[in-house]
C-alpha cells in the first residue's frame, strides 16, 4: 500500500511560529485575570483552543462559560498580530509539498485553530486549495482523531494505513497514532523539541521537513 494523503499541522509544523501563538494565549489570559504558565499552555499546543481555555477557568475555579468568548478573543489577538508579522512557511516545507506532488500524494491540514484563523493563514500562504480541517469543524480536537478522519473523508482515503501525518506536538502524535496513520512524524519546527517528542507515539522524527521524500520513499506498511 503506497501513500495517498499526507496531513500536515499547521502553526510549528509547516508555518514558522516565533512564538506568536504562545503570547497570544497569555495575553488573552492576563487581561481576563486568568493565571497561565508558559509551560502549561505549551504542553496543549494543538487542542482546540476553547477547550485549553476551559481547562485554564476551571483550574481558577471559575465559570467555564466564557471558554467560547475568550477563544474568540485569542483568534482576534492572533489575526492582529499575523497582520503585523505576517505567516511564512517554515523552510523545507515548499520542497516537501512538492515532492508529494510528485508522488501524486494529496496535501491536506488540520489545526486546533478555529476555522476563521486557518483560513487567514492558508489564504495569505496561497495553500486554501488543499483540504483542511479546523477544530471547531469536528466533535473533539486533538489528541482525539477526529480531524484526521475529517481529512481522510474529505480526500476520499479509507485505509489511514495509506495516511501519513506530521506534526510538533505531542497531541499530533497522540491523534496520528489514534487513527491508525501509516506514518506519525513528529518534527522538531515548532513547540517541543524532538527530545520531549520522542515518549509519544510516533513512527518516525524529523528536525524539519527536508527529508520527508527520503523517508516516504523508503515508507513500506
Amino acid at each position: 500500500m503506497s501513500l495517498k494523503l499526507f496531513v500536515f499541522d499547521m502553526a510549528g509544523t509547516t508555518v514558522k511560529d516565533e512564538g506568536v501563538v504562545l503570547a497570544a494565549f497569555l495575553d488573552v489570559a492576563a487581561a481576563n485575570g486568568l493565571a497561565a504558565e508558559p509551560a502549561w499552555i505549551t504542553a496543549r499546543m494543538g487542542w482546540d483552543k476553547a477547550t485549553v481555555f476551559r481547562e485554564l477557568l476551571q483550574r481558577a475555579g471559575a465559570d467555564t462559560a466564557p471558554a467560547a468568548r475568550l477563544a474568540a478573543e485569542f483568534q482576534a489577538h492572533l489575526a492582529a498580530r499575523y497582520e503585523d508579522d505576517p505567516p511564512r512557511p517554515i523552510p523545507g516545507v515548499i520542497e516537501a509539498f512538492r515532492a508529494l506532488a510528485q508522488r501524486d500524494i494529496e496535501v491536506a491540514f488540520t489545526t486546533g485553530f478555529a476555522r476563521a484563523t486557518a483560513d487567514l493563514i492558508l489564504d495569505h500562504l496561497g495553500w486554501s486549495a488543499h483540504i483542511s480541517v479546523a477544530s471547531d469543524e469536528v466533535d473533539h480536537g486533538r489528541p482525539a482523531p477526529d480531524l484526521l478522519f475529517e481529512a481522510m473523508r474529505q480526500a476520499g482515503v479509507h485505509d489511514a494505513r495509506a495516511v501519513g501525518a506530521a506534526g510538533d506536538t505531542p497531541s499530533d502524535l497522540l491523534a496520528g497514532f489514534a487513527a491508525g496513520c501509516g506514518l506519525v512524524i513528529g518534527v522538531g519546527t515548532g513547540s517541543h523539541t524532538l527530545d520531549e517528542l520522542e515518549p509519544h507515539p510516533h513512527t518516525h522524527l524529523l528536525p524539519d521537513l527536508s527529508g520527508l521524500a527520503d523517508l516516504i520513499d523508503a515508507y513500506a506498511p
